[in-house]
């Protein structure tokens, strides 16, 4: 092994270099699997390996990261959606899918957006969000939903501003390396060429809970993920030397994408560019995937969009949307579209608050929605909603009650 290592290409040392910082401990693996305790306190956040969709919820609370530093707490129902507190009686025609924006993290089973939509149109609505999944996460969610006899008439695909990016993540842990949560944990993702105009869809590349100690080998780490274009990337935002160049290059190349004009000059820069293309490129390609899988299966689709505080304040402010051209794209097609930054900007130019106190109201420090903040993103959608429906909810039925 040594002899062979010592003839290594320098590129492929500097890589195994690289992805030898990100490789877990024990304990960290054995959080991936492991269940809460008895007081309800999940050691991985209630996230937990699936062996298909990379990692799903547990039951767990979480302290102190809620409205006003308050605990919060997480139930699931038999079939891994979030908890039902309203409507449970009743059939489900409506099932939604997404990131925590879905999830609906830092808030109490019934403060999230689904519970207000089902508590004033009488009927559940499931949330089967998982916090830090991609839109093509998302996608599989539901094939495999609808694989285990759950059946839904109608599906809310709810789209974060960083899920496009994770539709090419394998290994979270290169990508955002410190983070709790699923960031020890691979996905099953998409390899884009943009230039070509295809992706192609990998599974987890670790196949079973038995496979996971292998992400402590660096020459399973290396074979697995060494030629990663976001290996490269991240290799070049890290050197940060005339080598840099010559990473992104590597990283163009495998998405079939040119480097940026005036690359050299600005590293970061140019990294995200060619990040961010080949992301929403991606995301256009999982949106076909999900209307083929509706269309396949008599589902009427719909899409709202959401948004980190950062976006929220940029676009409040008057700045260029970084996803303006797959926004515009989306419109263009037969489903409705809720664009959650643009329901902040009227409501935001109807407000007397300033912008600090504006997002605030709506925000958690954390990043996810306050119950006000879910509350509004159910109204900002209740028209397309109710519109959409057939028959019409209960609550907008003329024939009923007195």
């Amino acid at each position: 092994i040594q002899a062979l290592r010592n003839n290594m290409s320098f590129m492929e040392k500097e890589i195994r270099s690289y992805l030898e910082k990100f490789l877990p401990t024990g304990e960290e693996l054995q959080r991936m699997v492991a269940g809460a305790g008895p007081d309800g306190v999940h050691p991985n956040r209630g996230y937990v390996y699936d062996a298909e969709l990379g990692f799903v919820h547990a039951p767990s609370v979480l302290s102190g990261n809620g409205v006003n530093g308050t605990n919060t707490f997480y139930d699931y129902e038999e079939d891994g959606a979030r908890k039902l507190i309203n409507c449970t009686d009743r059939p489900c025609r409506v099932h939604t899918y997404g990131d925590s924006f879905t999830h609906c993290d830092q808030v109490n089973d019934g403060e999230t957006w689904q519970e207000y939509l089902s508590a004033h149109l009488r009927e559940p609505i499931r949330n089967y969000g998982v916090g830090g999944y991609s839109v093509y996460q998302a996608y599989r969610r539901m094939c495999k939903v609808r694989d285990a006899g759950e059946r839904s008439e109608y599906i809310i695909l709810n789209i974060f501003d960083d899920d496009h990016y994770r539709n090419l993540v394998s290994w979270h842990r290169p990508h955002r390396a410190g983070r709790i949560g699923p960031s020890m944990m691979t996905r099953p993702h998409l390899r884009a060429d943009v230039g070509a105009k295809t992706c192609v869809e990998r599974d987890n590349p670790i196949a079973t809970a038995d496979d996971l100690s292998k992400l402590r080998d660096l020459d399973f780490v290396y074979t697995e993920f060494g030629q990663d274009p976001l290996v490269y990337l991240g290799l070049a935002t890290e050197t940060g030397d005339d080598k840099s160049l010559t990473h992104l290059e590597k990283a163009c190349e495998r998405f079939g994408l040119t480097v940026p004009a005036g690359a050299a000059d600005d590293i970061g820069a140019a990294v995200e560019a060619v990040f961010t293309e080949a992301a929403l490129f991606s995301t256009q390609y999982v949106v076909e995937l999900v209307e083929r899988f509706c269309a396949d299966n008599g589902i009427e689709l719909a899409f709202v969009l959401s948004y980190r505080p950062a976006s929220i304040r940029s676009m409040l402010a008057g700045g260029e949307r970084f996803d303006q051209g797959f926004v515009d794209w989306l419109k263009l097609r037969s489903h409705s579209v809720v664009d959650m930054g643009e329901s902040f900007k009227t409501e935001f130019e109807h407000s007397t608050f300033d912008l600090d106190t504006f997002v605030k109201r709506y925000y958690v420090d954390g990043g996810h929605h306050t119950p006000p903040g879910n509350a509004f993103t159910a109204w900002a959608m209740m028209d397309e909603v109710v519109d959409w429906l057939d028959p019409r909810p209960l609550t907008y039925e003329s024939n009923v009650g007195i």
